[in-house]
């Protein structure tokens, strides 16, 4: 199955597909009262490809929140060139915006979804699925909903070529982006080229031998739908003669014309429109608390993804406290004795040097009766060399800090250091000819 992603040039094509199928859709709920026609459809369905563009371009615009407000502004604008707000004042606009609501919703839809494809990752097995598909949809809306689109030849046919175009187009690009065959001169217009030559040639010769025949082409169409669909007719037919009857039809009743009322008063015009001034009131205030719930809803996604929800840390595992030996009875108390001595010769004024040589006394028999224990005598002649082990620092790390100030200590420093490693962190504890070797590159290190 060929996974490779397409070209980012090859989602035009696909917007194009996509624009031709849903302008159509939206010829009727998108017209304007004061522009009616092509043109309000035609400012929705830019907001497709102008939303794939925005958000490729302008990288704020893929926060959800920027991508939201951005689209319903557009939108509403887009509403505004073609509709007029009926009078001034709060009430107006409030009729504007219930009129707006439809056609702006399918505005927002369209540029969400050309935001969408700027950050789908589609392969070329996608976008042919996606044609086929739509290619079904589009038959079904010339054929089954046709009373319910725009009744513009142009309009019509222009969606047609442009789905036709777009999805021929997408599907070359997509199979040349699959195969890695395309280029940055000729590939990609030698693949539209020849999307694109079938279409134009078609139409020319049809065109120009028999142009009466486009007609005949949608109305063969048409007539095949129509016998797909005869079964189901003949289907809903047949369930609704098992429906109980009524009784023959009796004979019409005479025709009464009605006696026209005269014409109530101005007096009683006013009190009428007075009682029903409630019903303006409770329309504005219902269309008032929806924008409301919009607004915060708004700006709960913008709370939601610039601060994010306040969550409750959860509890890490408990971890056990390990208590590490750090060698025997006896090192231990020829260690207090030690720090006894150097404290009480301290005490007595006998001087720095006096110190430091019995701190080399100290070392001078070097303990390792355990792994633990010869790699705390490791890091006491460190720190006696002024090369402390730090307290963000591993085993590794103090080990290439020894080696790189004194390389001659290379590998007594590696005996020492991987014998700890082993009995520490991989539990084999050293055998008596390891811990001899260990002693004998402490004593050499001591000595140094």
């Amino acid at each position: 199955m060929n996974t490779r992603l397409v070209d980012p040039r090859t989602i035009w094509a696909v917007l194009a597909m996509e624009a031709g199928l849903a302008l159509p859709i939206i010829s009727l709920p998108g017209q304007g009262d004061r522009l009616p026609g092509v043109l309000g459809p035609l400012l929705l369905l830019a907001l497709l490809p102008l939303g794939f563009l925005s958000v490729a371009r302008v990288r704020e615009l893929r926060d959800p929140s920027w991508r939201l407000l951005t689209g319903i502004g557009l939108a509403l604008l887009g509403r505004l060139a073609v509709s007029v707000v009926p009078e001034p004042g709060v009430a107006g606009l409030a009729v504007w915006l219930g009129r707006s609501f439809v056609p702006a919703a399918i505005g927002v839809g369209l540029w969400w979804r050309g935001g969408a494809l700027c950050v789908a990752e589609l392969t070329a097995a996608e976008i042919r699925t996606e044609f086929s598909v739509l290619a079904v949809c589009m038959i079904g809306i010339m054929a089954l909903i046709r009373p319910f689109l725009l009744a513009d030849p142009l309009l019509l046919g222009g969606s047609v070529g442009l789905f036709a175009v777009g999805g021929m187009v997408a599907t070359a690009l997509s199979r040349q982006d699959a195969a890695e065959t395309a280029s940055t001169g000729s590939g990609r217009a030698l693949a539209t080229t020849t999307a694109l030559v079938p279409i134009g040639t078609a139409l020319v010769l049809v065109s120009i031998l028999r142009p009466a025949l486009l007609g005949v082409m949608w109305t063969t169409l048409a007539r095949i739908v129509e016998l797909v669909l005869t079964p189901l007719g003949w289907l809903i037919a047949w369930l609704a003669s098992l429906l109980p009857r009524g009784g023959p039809p009796g004979p019409l009743p005479p025709i009464v014309r009605p006696t026209p009322d005269a014409l109530p008063n101005t007096a009683a015009l006013n009190e009428l429109q007075d009682r029903m001034e409630w019903l303006g009131w409770v329309i504005l205030f219902t269309l008032l608390i929806a924008a409301t719930m919009a607004a915060m809803l708004v700006a709960r996604m913008l709370l939601n993804n610039w601060i994010g929800s306040p969550t409750r840390p959860t509890p890490g595992p408990r971890v056990d406290l390990t208590a590490e030996r750090s060698g025997t009875p006896r090192g231990d108390a020829r260690d207090l004795l030690g720090w006894l001595m150097r404290w009480l010769r301290g005490r007595l004024r006998l001087g720095r040097s006096a110190s430091t040589a019995g701190a080399h006394d100290r070392l001078t028999e070097p303990s390792a009766a355990d792994a633990w224990t010869a790699y705390r005598a490791l890091l006491e002649w460190a720190a006696s060399k002024g090369v402390p082990r730090r307290p963000a620092e591993t085993t590794g790390q103090l080990q290439t800090r020894l080696s790189t100030q004194d390389p001659e200590t290379i590998e007594a420093v590696a005996v020492v250091t991987a014998t700890y490693e082993w009995d520490r962190y991989g539990q084999i504890p050293p055998r008596p000819d390891r811990l001899r070797r260990v002693r004998q590159a402490l004593a050499s290190l001591i000595a140094r």
